[in-house]
């Protein structure tokens, strides 16, 4: 694919369909004779619609199968309950045991379907959703906002991209409107971030990728890997020793299913431009690149620039952060963005002691150092983009996405 052969599009996975408002059903079920009772029964209910496979559009109800291990389908449930809000689950089993449908509905399963499956349970437990539905306690697709989408690209490797979007994930946590996050890694060569959460998934994005017809919501609950403070991160699994390589078919797919069950999803897509990264772009809101004040650095932040302008993105969709900076450099940050063309949107502040024990540690810099100025600057990024704390603030978010940036002043920790 050459340069100029690749244009940006807006992937249409999540945007509501005017043609119909029904409440979309997932089947997450295994056995083959009840998906095929249910997909029969809840086809011919009038008022709701079978999800299609690969939609990326939010279920209203989950029917999910309880598996031979109780405990993981609970705890599959109440992730659903935290992160797919407004989305009712039916659980299904041919085990009729009261503790564990109670334990069940505890979870947060609002109705039980035995198997084999009858028409009249099914039909009455839908029944009983829509008077739920009707009165407002559940939000369907359509009203559910897109979550938001920030894409972080090194202007060169070794600039600090993985670690700015870790640290921004963990303080967008850390706000006090608790939105739900969840850290993507896009990167195929050299996908290390499990490394500064010291975590150890046991899934990434092989596992989807190796049968993507397998993706619903359900399976990407699986998936991810939550952290103790809620952060939930999707893995790479794939570096440049590794065999086999994700699809941006793959991506695109799972970055809409996302979207549609998180209020923040942050990309971080290494500094290799490569098809599925550029698919990472396309999709986002907001794309950052990343870049420092050392002259190999700014000469491929300047051909990174001119490359994503070239390629049709909005100007006011791409902003320039720069990292490790000091107060020192005001004059050479000034010529460095006449040479790119591009004010910095953000600077953080060079403290390399608190964030080379952050990186070590396997912890954010949050945790490590709340009090230092590069961790007051990162709780100040986090902010700017919560309307909520801004509002409570009177400053103007940018939330505002696709306002130009050119008269936004700079910020650090300092301002």
């Amino acid at each position: 694919m050459t340069e100029q052969a690749w244009k940006p599009k807006r992937a249409s996975g999540t945007t509501p369909d005017s043609s119909s408002d029904s409440p979309l059903v997932e089947l997450s079920v295994r056995s083959s004779e009840c998906k095929s009772a249910l997909e029969e029964v809840v086809g011919g209910i009038k008022g709701v619609k079978l999800k299609e496979s690969q939609s990326a559009k939010h279920p209203a109800v989950i029917i999910l199968e309880l598996e031979d291990n109780p405990e993981q389908t609970f705890c599959v449930i109440r992730e659903m309950g935290k992160d797919a809000k407004g989305t009712e689950i039916f659980l299904t089993s041919s085990t009729l045991d009261s503790a564990v449908l109670l334990e069940g509905m505890r979870a947060g399963a609002k109705e039980f379907l035995a198997q084999p499956i009858q028409k009249k349970e099914v039909e009455d437990a839908f029944k009983r959703f829509f008077e739920r539905f009707n009165a407002g306690n559940i939000k369907n697709d359509e009203q559910k906002k897109a979550g938001k989408m920030m894409a972080f690209f090194g202007g060169k490797g070794g600039v600090g991209t993985t670690s700015i979007a870790v640290n921004l994930a963990v303080a967008l946590v850390n706000l006090p409107t608790k939105p739900s996050v969840v850290l993507v890694d896009v990167n195929q060569h050299g996908g290390d971030l499990p490394l500064y959460l010291d975590l150890q998934p046991n899934h990434s994005f092989r596992d989807i990728a190796s049968d993507l017809t397998r993706l619903d919501h359900t399976f990407l609950i699986r998936v991810l890997t939550k952290c103790e403070n809620g952060l939930q991160v999707l893995a790479s699994g794939y570096d440049d020793l590794s065999t086999g390589r994700l699809s941006p078919a793959c991506v695109e797919t799972t970055l809409a299913l996302l979207q549609s069950s998180f209020d923040y999803i942050i990309l971080d897509c290494g500094h290799v431009l490569d098809l599925t990264t550029k698919k990472g772009l396309e999709m986002a809101d907001l794309i950052f690149v990343t870049s420092a004040l050392m002259v190999p650095v700014v000469h491929r932040t300047k051909r990174i620039l001119e490359l994503l302008r070239g390629s049709g993105f909005p100007p006011q969709k791409i902003c320039l952060v720069m990292n490790r900076y000091s107060s020192a450099e005001k004059d050479v940050l000034q010529e460095t963005e006449d040479i790119l063309k591009q004010k910095a949107h953000w600077l953080f502040p060079n403290d390399y002691p608190s964030v080379s024990q952050a990186v070590n540690s396997g912890k954010s810099i949050i945790e490590i150092a709340p009090k230092s100025s590069v961790g007051k600057s990162f709780m100040n990024f986090a902010r700017s983009f919560d309307e909520q704390s801004n509002m409570s603030q009177g400053k103007s978010s940018v939330f505002s996405w696709f306002r130009p940036f050119t008269s936004r002043k700079t910020q650090t920790a300092e301002s």
